[in-house]
């Protein structure tokens, strides 16, 4: 009985395992941190490689400004137009709290809240 049930929760596991790769593989915009540049005491410029598969979609990424205890100081929404090209560098600046240290990408998606206006290019 115990053998049984060691089996079905390595089986779950594996399950959800796969479940979650596959999602993540499906990721069709992802952003990676490219440039930092600290401006002044309350503003962090943070350049955000953006890779996107489908250019006829405009997408949005989070973008975070961290301190020394990389602890979040500052966080800014910025949306991609449609169009351009497959890999692009969008600088953008981040309000801070306190002095930030460094910058990194939260996370990217195309499905862009409706509080936010998609520019054209």
């Amino acid at each position: 009985m115990f053998a049984i049930l060691i089996v079905v929760i390595v089986f779950c596991i594996v399950i959800a395992a796969v479940r979650f790769f596959q999602a993540r593989g499906d990721a069709t915009v992802q952003g990676k941190t490219g440039t930092v540049e600290r401006i002044d005491d309350r503003t962090f410029r943070l350049g955000a490689d953006i890779t996107r598969t489908k250019l006829n979609e405009p997408t949005y990424c989070i973008v975070k400004a961290l301190n020394y205890d990389m602890a979040e100081v500052g966080r800014r929404e910025v949306v991609i137009p449609a169009g351009g090209k497959k890999l692009e560098r969008v600088n953008v600046d981040i309000t801070t709290t306190e002095p930030a240290v460094s910058a990194t990408v939260y996370g990217c998606s195309e499905n862009i809240p409706f509080y936010l206006d998609i520019p054209s290019r």
